[in-house]
């Protein structure tokens, strides 16, 4: 289990939790406190077992990873919360291909005030694997790790929609051997051994791509 070193000064986790602390850890769902330089205040017991497979990876004290989200992309969305805006952001996790939504809010001042947290403090809570809304999760983390280009995610989208390749061709009114050629890249780009296995991969949380 992680434990997650306090900010200097504040002791948010030595000693009994607070209550807000202890309502936050009593929800299913994996959640963390974090401060705009991503300083990690508060991880849920879900939270620490996402940190611990390492599908949430932070190195002292600090959040590094969340999913596809990279440091700078991190610390990018934290910033924008921090200015009063509330995201939501698709996620895609690595290798077991988990897809999710994370939302970041600024922390509600009565839970703050009561834990005695940063007033800069921000909640992370993440959902994970909502069905009807994973396939496009999983195909807009694929164009951002792929490199994909608009018209091979648009040609993807209407696969995975169950489109077959003829009518993907009228639907962007293209020929069919440029539908063709996107397809290619697309193998090429994602390594996927087939279009078959592509594309339970991208509506399937359970597909893998080998």
């Amino acid at each position: 289990m992680l434990h997650i070193a306090p900010p200097p000064s504040r002791t948010p986790l030595a000693g009994p939790l607070s209550r807000p602390a202890q309502l936050l850890g009593a929800l299913p769902q994996p959640l963390w406190v974090v401060q705009p330089d991503r300083q990690l205040l508060f991880a849920n017991a879900s939270a620490q077992q996402l940190l611990g497979q390492g599908l949430v990876q932070s190195q002292m004290g600090r959040l590094n990873q969340m999913g596809q989200l990279d440091t700078r992309q991190l610390g990018d969305l934290l910033a924008c919360t921090a200015q009063g805006h509330a995201l939501r952001t698709g996620l895609w996790f690595t290798p077991s291909l988990a897809t999710g939504w994370l939302h970041s809010t600024p922390l509600a001042v009565i839970i703050r005030e009561a834990a005695d947290w940063p007033e800069d403090s921000l909640l992370l809570t993440l959902h994970v694997d909502e069905p009807a809304l994973s396939q496009a999760a999983r195909i807009d983390a694929l164009t951002r790790q792929c490199r994909l280009s608009a018209a091979e995610r648009q040609v993807l989208l209407l696969l995975a929609d169950g489109e077959p390749v003829e009518a993907t061709a009228r639907h962007l009114g293209v020929g069919l051997s440029t539908v063709r050629t996107h397809v290619r890249n697309l193998l090429s780009k994602t390594q996927a051994p087939s279009l078959m296995q592509l594309l339970r991969w991208t509506g399937s949380a359970q597909s893998r791509l080998h």
